[in-house]
């Protein structure tokens, strides 16, 4: 069983990293574990350095194969097979995910005064030791199998070829490739003033998972609690998912925006997720106006000549990977959000993703989640 596979293969890599007074293998040996999980061991040489690029196991095509989307809904891999899961770049991310040990020297302290499970997005994640979480937090980045991808490759212009028979919203096509497709009514500027309202504590935005100055507006996360329990925010959400045809846990929170006047977020990209992460690619962005702005503030994307202008109400919706190959980058949907110059633009961003990002984001034990694990 992959199950079987995956002791072996686990057992091999441990007894790799303790050495050989552990009954590990020689330097002068390597295993070489099968697809079918057998292994064995042979004189090629020792394993190469950890901090190399290079697969640890002679197999990682088949293994990665054997479970269809292996290495997301085994996160191992990424560790075993580095170089076929394509994360070479982000080897720091994956180690971050899968250690354990307590980052802060009050952790049994806190632990022992109920801590892990009074605060677990903290403690299960930095105090994993002290809270016995270690394998739940390794566990915690592999993808729900029972979960299907959303959609297989070349089904995305469909759902946009849809959204333009939604005449209540007035869709208007300002591109069909990439699409780009606008809509109006998506609320009122009632309802736009109790969905800005919903979210309480606004903080300055960040570029990626980071403070930029390329980013200057401030945001909040309509996450888990009374802004996503919100009337008005399920409302909205079950309004865009409607057009999208996304379930409601393949979405993130939405991220509720504010730009002053001067405030801009230049050029930039969303696909900001690795296809082996649990939550896979971000597919969409739909991107909704909150308020009217007096003047500045566009939207506009730089390799398609398209500005679109803040109205209180209207949504633009875009792909942020190809309809082809939902593995990569669509970068002709690079946009940027232009200086407010009088008056004030209010936001929200609703990423939409291949795979289920509710799940493990509710976990708090994925590090790849709010993490940005695509550089493309």
């Amino acid at each position: 069983s992959f199950l079987a596979m995956r002791t072996q293969l686990l057992a091999a890599l441990v007894g790799l990293q303790m050495g050989n007074e552990h009954g590990a293998f020689t330097s002068a040996e390597k295993v070489a574990v099968s697809a079918d999980g057998s292994a064995s061991k042979h004189p090629s040489g020792a394993f190469r350095s950890r901090h190399s690029c290079v697969d640890e196991l002679p197999d990682c095509l088949s293994l990665t194969r054997a479970n269809l989307t292996g290495c997301a809904e085994q996160p191992f891999l990424l560790k075993a097979c580095p170089k076929t899961c394509n994360i070479c770049a982000y080897r720091a991310l994956v180690d971050e995910a899968t250690k354990c040990d307590d980052e802060h020297e009050m952790c049994a302290t806190w632990a022992k005064a109920g801590e892990c499970e009074a605060n677990p997005t903290y403690m299960l994640q930095s105090c994993s030791t002290s809270c016995d979480s270690c394998e739940a937090k390794q566990n915690g980045c592999a993808r729900n199998v029972t979960t299907p991808a959303l959609l297989p490759p070349d089904e995305m212009d469909a759902m946009f070829e849809r959204s333009l028979t939604l005449s209540e919203y007035e869709p208007t096509a300002l591109s069909t490739s990439p699409w780009v497709v606008q809509f109006e009514n998506i609320l009122t500027p009632e309802e736009a003033e109790r969905f800005y309202d919903a979210c309480e504590t606004f903080d300055r935005s960040l570029a990626g998972d980071a403070l930029s100055p390329v980013r200057t507006s401030t945001q909040c996360w309509c996450g888990e609690g009374p802004c996503l329990q919100s009337p008005i925010v399920q409302t909205v959400t079950d309004r865009i998912l409607n057009i999208t045809r996304v379930p409601f846990n393949n979405a993130e929170y939405f991220q509720i925006l504010n730009y002053d006047p001067g405030q801009f977020y230049k050029v930039h990209h969303d696909q900001q997720s690795g296809p082996w992460t649990p939550q896979g690619v971000r597919l969409y962005t739909f991107f909704l106006y909150l308020s009217d702005v007096e003047e500045g503030g566009g939207t506009r994307f730089t390799e398609l000549g398209i500005t679109v202008t803040p109205k209180i109400g209207r949504g633009i919706l875009w792909p942020s990977v190809l309809g082809s190959d939902l593995t990569t980058s669509d970068k002709r949907t690079n946009h940027e959000a232009l200086p407010v110059k009088r008056g004030t633009k209010r936001a929200a961003n609703l990423w939409q993703h291949l795979y289920d990002f509710k799940t493990p984001s509710r976990s708090g034990l994925c590090a790849f989640l709010g993490k940005n694990s695509n550089h493309d």
